[in-house]
């Protein structure tokens, strides 16, 4: 099992950033354009909740790749408690979600949370931490390390886009 935790400071008020995390156009232009993402669908969105679907572009190690398949996605299924401003997370494989793909049933779990907490002057920081477990036989904890690479260059991104966003 890997867990990470990444950080930045924001240009915004914590009530900026959710209504932005929450709101589709800017999910749209993250994960399409920012993220180049292969395809990504609003399954659902709320006030405190959204499931996305995401079939994201990765650079993964010849074994890995293989193993998953080209055409991996998934679900993210989240909620957002306002009172702690924490949003919590995980990933969902739905059996069947591309004839493509190759799933294994919790064969790989991730799961995190963002929490926002104002710093004054306008902005606030935001910490993701997140774990990743595949329990794969002899590629587990390869997979686990290409995931969590993956996961800390697309946050990365993100925190960039951001900080663009709100420009």
């Amino acid at each position: 099992m890997k867990a990470s935790t990444t950080s930045a400071v924001l240009p915004c008020t914590p009530d900026a950033f959710w209504a932005s995390f929450l709101d589709e156009s800017y999910l749209r232009a993250l994960y399409l354009d920012e993220l180049q993402s292969r395809a990504f669908d609003v399954l659902e969105i709320g006030d405190t909740s959204r499931k996305l679907r995401i079939v994201p572009k990765m650079k993964l190690p010849a074994p890995v790749a293989k193993l998953i398949g080209e055409s991996f996605a998934y679900e993210e299924h989240g909620t957002l408690d306002a009172a702690a401003n924490e949003w919590t997370w995980a990933m969902v494989q739905p059996a069947n979600l591309d004839p493509k793909s190759k799933p294994r049933k919790d064969a790989v779990t991730m799961h995190g949370t963002v929490r926002i907490e104002p710093t004054g002057d306008g902005h606030c920081r935001r910490t993701d931490n997140f774990t990743v477990e595949a329990n794969i036989f002899g590629v587990g904890g390869l997979i686990e390390s290409s995931i969590e690479k993956e996961l800390q260059t697309a946050r990365a991104k993100e925190y960039a886009f951001l900080a663009r966003w709100f420009l």
